[in-house]
C-alpha cells in the first residue's frame, strides 16, 4: 500500500492486487453503501494517519474517487471538502476510470488527435500540459471506452501511460495549458468543433 498526502485535504493511496485481497475486497464490490466498503475505507484513512503520522480530518463531505488499475489493484483518492455541515454529512464513493496520458511533438498532430476524439462520439474528460516544446494530453472516459480511444490517441501521438501517479507527477512539472475540456477547447479552434 502506498499513501502520499497530496495537500492538507487529500491523499492519494495505491493498492497492489495483494493489497485488495488483504482487505478482502474486490474493485467491483466497492459501494460505499456496503458495510464492507465502509471498513476498508476506514481501515485505509486510519494507516494512511499512521503513515503520514498525522490525524485524518474527515469532519467535512469525503469524497473517494476509485480507479481501476490494469494489475488488479486500485488508486484512491481521497478529497475532504471543508465545510459547515447542518445536516448529517454525506460520504461518496466514484469509480471512475484512469486518465491515458498521450505526447506530441508539435501542435498540428494534436489538434488532428483531438478533432478525431471529438468527432468520433467519445465523450471524454480533457486537460492539457506543455513541457518545453512537448505536449501531454490526459483523456479519461469511461472504462468500457479506454480501450477504444488508445488506438485514436496513438494515430497522432505516443500513449506514454495512465494513471493516477502519472497524471499527478505531470500536474506538479509541466504547465497546464487547460484544465478542463482540452479536446473540444483544440478541436473549436480549427473551426470544426463550433456547432
Amino acid at each position: 500500500m502506498k499513501i502520499e498526502l497530496l495537500a492538507d485535504d487529500a491523499i492519494i493511496v495505491e493498492l497492489s492486487a495483494d493489497d485488495m485481497k488483504k482487505l478482502n475486497i474486490t474493485y467491483e464490490e466497492m459501494d460505499y453503501s456496503k458495510i464492507e466498503t465502509k471498513r476498508v475505507i476506514w481501515t485505509i484513512l486510519s494507516r494512511a494517519g499512521r503513515t503520514l503520522g498525522r490525524e485524518i480530518n474527515t469532519s467535512g463531505r469525503l469524497l473517494v474517487e476509485a480507479m481501476r488499475r490494469e494489475s488488479g489493484g486500485c488508486v484512491l483518492f481521497f478529497s475532504v471538502e471543508q465545510e459547515k455541515v447542518t445536516t448529517k454529512t454525506k460520504r461518496y464513493l466514484v469509480k471512475k476510470s484512469d486518465y491515458i496520458a498521450c505526447d506530441f511533438d508539435n501542435v498540428t498532430e494534436l489538434i488532428n488527435c483531438a478533432e478525431r476524439i471529438r468527432f468520433s462520439g467519445f465523450t471524454v474528460e480533457s486537460r492539457l500540459y506543455k513541457n518545453e516544446n512537448k505536449y501531454r494530453l490526459f483523456v479519461r472516459t469511461q472504462t468500457a471506452g479506454a480501450g477504444l480511444i488508445k488506438p485514436c490517441l496513438s494515430e497522432f501521438g505516443n500513449v506514454s501511460g495512465e494513471g493516477a501517479l502519472l497524471y499527478a507527477h505531470t500536474a506538479e512539472h509541466w504547465q497546464c495549458i487547460t484544465d478542463k475540456k482540452a479536446v473540444e477547447k483544440l478541436s473549436f479552434k480549427t473551426g470544426k468543433g463550433a456547432s
